[in-house]
């Protein structure tokens, strides 16, 4: 049902295309121009293009298939990741900020109205160095701005500047556009069924992270043993 509603979709959109170029609006003159479109570019045929898909599986989608169900659950989520992260930086080709990392801390300090520097540092779990140069190229563009903190004197406060705000909207935007791109290939009924998943992983490793990021391996893997039980 899904891939007749696919079809169908792709057909409105092919005769938007036909009437803008062509100005007529008759079923046989669409006929003939869908025919002659396809011959020129035939992946435009969705069944042809799926196919050749499936033909000429990428050697790296190969290789992973080949390793045990928890390496593939955590390295596809990985490269899911960095794609979007990909993805992001196209859309944002036209904005003085250039990544997802750029834009989180935006979005942060504008929601927070003020933020210390490792405090949005540790909210989106980036190490001090990475996240201290993301600060200063949003400073050093006039998108943030430093504030004396009036709590702490040796501490400086974060807060958006309208150009920031302005610069937000636009970005927004353009997120919503990616998301939409990136989610166009699976239903939203799938993805809806693993964000349970990914909100309890990540409400649970953040945890550890905020107040065991000291601990060896031999350490974590105890802890892990001791509190693995809660979540079951």
């Amino acid at each position: 049902m899904g891939d007749k509603y696919n079809s169908i979709k792709r057909l409105i959109e092919l005769w938007d295309a036909y009437e803008e170029e062509t100005d007529q609006q008759e079923l046989l003159e669409f006929a003939e121009w869908l025919t002659l479109r396809l011959k020129e570019k035939p992946e435009l045929n969705l069944k042809l293009s799926k196919k050749r898909l499936k033909n000429e599986e990428p050697e790296n989608i190969a290789l992973f298939k080949g390793f045990g169900e928890p390496i593939r659950f955590l390295e596809y989520t990985s490269r899911i990741s960095r794609l979007h992260d990909f993805y992001i930086k196209k859309f944002f080709c036209d904005l003085p900020i250039n990544n997802r990392l750029e834009y989180l801390f935006l979005y942060t300090v504008s929601k927070k109205r003020e933020a210390k520097k490792t405090e949005l540092i540790n909210i989106h779990l980036i190490d001090y160095t990475t996240g201290m140069d993301t600060i200063k190229r949003l400073v050093n563009n006039g998108l943030l701005k430093e504030m004396p903190d009036e709590t702490d004197k040796r501490a400086k406060l974060l807060v958006i500047t309208s150009e920031g705000e302005q610069v937000l909207e636009l970005s927004g935007k353009k997120i919503s556009d990616e998301i939409h791109m990136f989610l166009a290939c699976i239903s939203m009924n799938k993805w809806k069924k693993t964000l349970s998943v990914f909100e309890e992983i990540n409400e649970f490793h953040s945890g550890i992270y905020q107040t065991h990021n000291d601990k060896t391996p031999a350490e974590l893997m105890n802890l892990m043993d001791s509190l693995k039980h809660l979540y079951r």
